[in-house]
């Protein structure tokens, strides 16, 4: 269960909102308040192919079971309603890269922003918008507060055998962060932060 001793004051996360809703890419007839669309086929996403099945290959048992636990734990969020019912909200606007790709919109659980590290409790959620508008699961993302984790460690967060990035632009306090496209496939790798198959949509 995640220690939420050290959280973050809530006018620095009303910064990091507004700070990522700046680099983002938003497409003016994006609605990220409508739900899943009650009829996709739920069984169907959560049992599609596990995603990067090359990149697989070359990952060592530790990291692929703990992605397998990942997806498991974090399925019940293909239904975005959920996700809100268990705390997550909006955090920013469809973000995007011009040549790498998308990120998506970012749905952040900001009671659990703090310097611990769950590997099946990430921080925030990707999700990006299907042309009927409806919001599809593609990935997560982990933050870890820097100070925080530094205090009680000597070395940065790992999921596995794969290291945490370490930001201090994007957000406006130091923390180690992690993506994991663990629900859409990623050509440029499962932890790479942008994934080329992910869109905001028509400026």
């Amino acid at each position: 269960m995640k220690n939420t001793s050290s959280k973050i004051p809530w006018g620095i996360l009303l910064i990091l909102i507004a700070i990522v809703a700046q680099s983002s890419c938003i497409s003016e007839s994006s609605n990220p308040s409508l739900p899943l669309d009650p009829s996709s086929d739920l069984e169907k996403a959560i049992n599609e192919p596990f995603a990067n099945p090359l990149e697989n290959l070359r990952m060592d048992p530790t990291t692929l079971n703990m992605l397998a636990d990942l997806r498991g734990a974090t399925a019940e969020y293909h239904r975005i309603e959920v996700a809100e019912d268990t705390g997550y909200s909006l955090g920013s606007e469809c973000v995007s890269h011009p040549t790498l790709g998308g990120m998506g919109y970012h749905y952040v659980n900001f009671g659990i922003v703090d310097g611990v590290f769950d590997p099946t409790q990430p921080e925030a959620l990707l999700y990006e918008m299907d042309k009927e508008g409806n919001m599809k699961l593609v990935g997560v993302e982990f933050i870890v507060v820097a100070s925080a984790w530094d205090f009680e460690n000597e070395n940065p967060p790992f999921f596995g055998s794969q290291e945490f990035d370490y930001d201090t632009q994007v957000l406006p306090f130091p923390n180690y962060q992690l993506h994991a496209w663990v629900w859409k496939n990623n050509p440029s790798g499962i932890f790479t932060k942008f994934n080329p198959n992910v869109e905001c949509g028509e400026d």
